[in-house]
């Protein structure tokens, strides 16, 4: 982490790792970027961590010049703990990792490892009508940082 922000740097080299083999979520895309599939677990983890810890908030980023997608999850009023898994493309090898507030990322097997997980403990309703908040997903996903190159402030 630098000492001027609280941006956590991603290991730049994962050595000695089978790539991912999900398909990207539309044509075209990266291998970084997260699949439907991808895309609807972290909806549902989304959802149930908001359900759980009302006033939690998702922003997402996708970033082609660093070849990683991201999603952190904040609540402003610090009843959950702010947290961000990424997925990230070095040298044809995509992997996950993990990271809460104050802890450098770690590498995961995989997004379920955390989002069924925290599904699990959370234990929502059976009835997903209840806790599902595709819209609030949407509004996260629609309102994504997209970088395509070097940005200087």
């Amino acid at each position: 982490m630098s000492d001027v922000t609280n941006v956590v740097a991603f290991p730049l080299a994962v050595r000695g790792l089978a790539p991912a083999a999900e398909t990207p979520a539309y044509a075209g895309s990266a291998r970084y970027e997260f699949t439907e599939g991808e895309l609807a677990a972290l909806c549902r983890w989304f959802s149930a961590m908001k359900f759980a810890f009302p006033g939690t908030e998702g922003v997402m980023i996708v970033s082609h010049q660093e070849g990683y997608s991201a999603v952190g999850l904040y609540n402003r009023t610090g009843a959950a703990p702010n947290c961000l898994v990424a997925k990230h493309e070095v040298a044809g090898l995509t992997r996950f990792f993990w990271s809460t507030e104050g802890d450098p990322p770690r590498l995961i097997d995989g997004l379920s490892e955390i989002t069924d997980a925290h599904i699990r403990a959370i234990c929502p309703p059976r009835n997903e009508k209840d806790w599902l908040d595709p819209a609030g997903w949407m509004g996260v996903y629609a309102s994504r940082l997209i970088t395509t190159q070097l940005q200087v402030v």
